[in-house]
């Protein structure tokens, strides 16, 4: 839920300057109402863009963590992973880096 929060109030600020996010959910029982509660939940002030049922994306990526944060540069190039809760100075420091 932290990190949630923080690419909340962070992604506004790259919108503009081309960086697109998505959140990836792997939970099978998952639905658009349960994303909506964890949004409220973690405080979540603007949603974010959310994939459903995004299991297959997550073995293609390699993710096993729930909390894994990847970042990709323009050219599609893994530029930043990790499997704990990223804090919002490495976030941004890492998305300046890109864009």
């Amino acid at each position: 839920m932290e990190e949630a929060r923080t690419w909340s109030k962070i992604l506004p600020a790259y919108e503009d300057r081309g960086l697109e996010m998505l959140m990836i959910s792997i939970d099978p029982t998952e639905t658009e109402q349960s994303i909506e509660a964890f949004n409220a939940q973690a405080g979540v002030e603007q949603p974010l863009p959310t994939v459903i049922g995004g299991a297959d994306i997550a073995r293609e990526f390699g993710v096993n963590a729930l909390e894994t944060t990847i970042i990709l540069d323009q050219r599609g190039e893994e530029v930043y992973r990790d499997a704990t809760i990223s804090d919002a100075e490495t976030l941004r420091t890492t998305i300046e880096g890109v864009l």
